[in-house]
């Protein structure tokens, strides 16, 4: 009952937010569509700092998987072979402003009024795509709250999307690495405050100790949805303006949160995880399959309850890892090149995140691609689709992968 009139207030919040006027002097009163020639202009207060310069990025994705992939459109079309990657910066801006009161946006404004383009969020889940900074939805907005002010220096973590939603792979993959950039252009020690979603979220507490930050230094866009800082401090996108993780974010995150602190829980080499714990995606027929794993030296693990040390000390010893797609295996960050990775998938729900992912860190890949009870054919609803997953042919998977783990095969694949 409490979610449900949690999110019933969140959906009346974004209805009146476009209908009751309040307090418009805070909608942007443009568009700046480049922060570096925002930059260059006198007057502006404000600073750029580029730190990985742009380029391109490149993925082999074979044919089969290509052809299975999923194709809903926007950033969940089939998976990219080649992206143009925009450069990486660190932008300071003096009396700045953010607002983000919605997964859809993240506004970054300037002192004088402006939105600063290319390092706001702004997206539609009609197109499942970025959209064009004029079509920023705070523009619609009618209702704004004050902002907080903070006389310090506030670095923004903020990624928008699913990270707004709580979801650890994006809180890992999109979120966290923006301290990379903060860090390497010189500025993460002077930082007072870090803006994240939800404080209350173990990982994003433990991630960020881990680093040094201290609780008290997280602000919360659930509480604080605009902020006015004497100093903002926000990074471009992570992954640009499309799908490809850079090796630069995967090097950091091994740097920082590797070896992880001791744990007193023992882990093995062969690993199958669970979400016998979500709402969505399960395995039908899991207890059989834990029973064919069993004999080959596989434990099940469940990952909801574990520390973030427990996690990463979890994929850094494992040698296999056998597991339904989901966010959990944004873990495989911490694995050893040379690990290998079986990822199972609904029928209609193959996506490339972990054979991406896989690629930039040398470990193994195989996908088996299961049938679903009842197949959808929307995104979000296929998202959600259980999977039954053909014991034969995971057997040969798993047989295949212990033989291969320390010579990493190509990517295979086999379908239910």
């Amino acid at each position: 009952m409490h979610n449900f009139i949690a999110r019933a207030k969140r959906k009346a919040g974004r209805y009146l937010r476009e209908i009751v006027p309040y307090q418009l002097h805070y909608r942007p009163t443009g568009v700046h569509p480049s922060c570096r020639e925002l930059a260059l202009r006198p007057g502006s207060e404000v600073a750029y700092y580029e730190i990985v310069p742009a380029g391109s990025s490149h993925l082999h994705v074979p044919d089969d998987f290509y052809q299975q992939a999923s194709d809903f459109g926007g950033l969940y079309s089939k998976p990219n072979r080649t992206e143009k990657v925009p450069a990486a910066a660190v932008v300071v801006l003096k009396n700045g402003r953010i607002y983000a009161d919605n997964p859809n946006s993240v506004a970054v404004l300037s002192s004088d009024g402006g939105l600063v383009g290319d390092i706001s969020f702004q997206y539609t889940n009609k197109e499942w795509d970025l959209l064009d900074p004029a079509r920023n939805n705070i523009f619609q907005q009618r209702f704004f709250q004050e902002p907080l002010e903070v006389a310090g220096t506030v670095c923004s973590l903020l990624s928008g999307g699913g990270a707004a939603n709580g979801n650890y792979y994006h809180w890992l993959i999109d979120s966290l690495p923006r301290l990379h950039l903060v860090r390497e252009a010189g500025l993460l020690s002077s930082i007072d405050y870090f803006l994240v979603y939800d404080k209350s979220l173990p990982f994003v507490v433990q991630t960020t100790q881990q680093m040094g930050i201290r609780p008290e230094q997280l602000l919360e866009v659930k509480t604080h949805p605009h902020v006015r800082a004497g100093q903002l401090v926000v990074t471009a996108a992570v992954r640009g303006t499309r799908t490809h993780t850079p090796t630069w974010a995967c090097n950091f995150l091994r740097d920082v949160l590797l070896p992880p602190p001791p744990t007193d829980r023992p882990f093995g080499s062969y690993i199958y995880i669970s979400r016998r714990d979500a709402k969505f995606r399960h395995v039908v027929n899991e207890p059989e399959m834990e029973a064919m794993l069993r004999p080959y030296g596989f434990e099940t693990h469940v990952l909801t309850p574990y520390t973030q040390a427990e996690k990463t000390a979890l994929f850094a010893r494992a040698k296999v890892i056998v597991a339904p797609v989901g966010a959990g295996l944004a873990n495989i960050v911490f694995s050893s090149p040379g690990t290998q990775l079986i990822e199972l998938f609904p029928k209609n729900f193959v996506v490339a995140d972990f054979l991406e992912l896989s690629a930039r860190l040398d470990i193994g890949y195989q996908y088996l691609v299961c049938p679903s009870p009842h197949a959808s054919h929307t995104r979000l609803a296929a998202n959600a689709d259980h999977l039954l997953v053909d014991l034969p042919a995971l057997r040969r998977q798993v047989e295949r992968a212990m033989l291969e783990h320390f010579s990493p095969a190509p990517i295979t694949q086999a379908s239910c």
